[in-house]
Parts: C-alpha cells; structure tokens; sequence
C-alpha cells in the first residue's frame, strides 16, 4: 500500500499512479486499456466489479500487486493446487507440471524430515 494506506481500490490506483508519476492518460496507454474505464475505477464510479484482466494490466503497469487491489474489494486470493497452478502460472503441460509438483513435495518431506536440524544457506 502507500503511505497513505488507501482503503478503496480508486485511491489504491491513483496513488500508485501518482507515485509512478504517470498521468491517467500515460496509465492508460501504458495498461493497454481505455482512458475513460481507468477513469472511473480511480474515482470510483464504475458500478460493477472490475474486469480482472483489465486490473491485472494496469497493476502490471503500475508495478503494483493484483493481490493488494483484490483485497481492497474483497476478494481474499487462494492458490489452486499446485499441479494446477504450476499449469497455469507456468504454462505448461500437466506432465510437466505434475514432474514440478513432485519435485516441490519431495523437497517439502525432505525439510519436514531434516527438521530444524538444517543449517541456512
């Protein structure tokens, strides 16, 4: 958040837009999305939820996290199961992805197993 702290999604964007020191405009353009919709999300009146694509681009644009903007409406973000998530994050095959799962489950026991026994790197 800023040193603000904003409490809705509108002062959330405009701060962080104002801290990256870019017009709407500039926002807009560099978000690949229009004008008038960034418009209304950072004053607040679009009546709906917003286009999660749409949020995603402009907290791309802006550096921000999508998570932190979610949380200002609500929406609390939960991983799906690894397998899941290494597909779609990863873009990968479900081959792939269960090879990944497993790596990261061995990894896991591996720790769980060495216990507080294991020196920092």
């Amino acid at each position: 958040m800023s040193s603000k702290e904003a409490t809705t999604l509108a002062a959330y964007l405009r701060d962080k837009r104002e801290a990256a020191r870019l017009s709407q405009r500039q926002l807009a353009a560099k978000a690949h999305v229009d004008h008038s919709y960034l418009a209304k999300l950072e004053s607040g009146k679009i009546s709906t939820r917003p286009n999660v694509d749409h949020l995603q681009r402009i907290c791309d644009a802006l550096g921000a996290e999508l998570s932190e903007a979610m949380a200002l409406l609500g929406i609390r973000s939960t991983l799906p199961e690894p397998r899941v998530y290494f597909r779609r994050a990863l873009r990968v095959s479900s081959d792939d992805a269960e090879i990944l799962a497993q790596l990261v489950e061995e990894y896991q026991a591996k720790k769980k197993k060495g216990g507080d026994n294991e020196q920092a790197d």
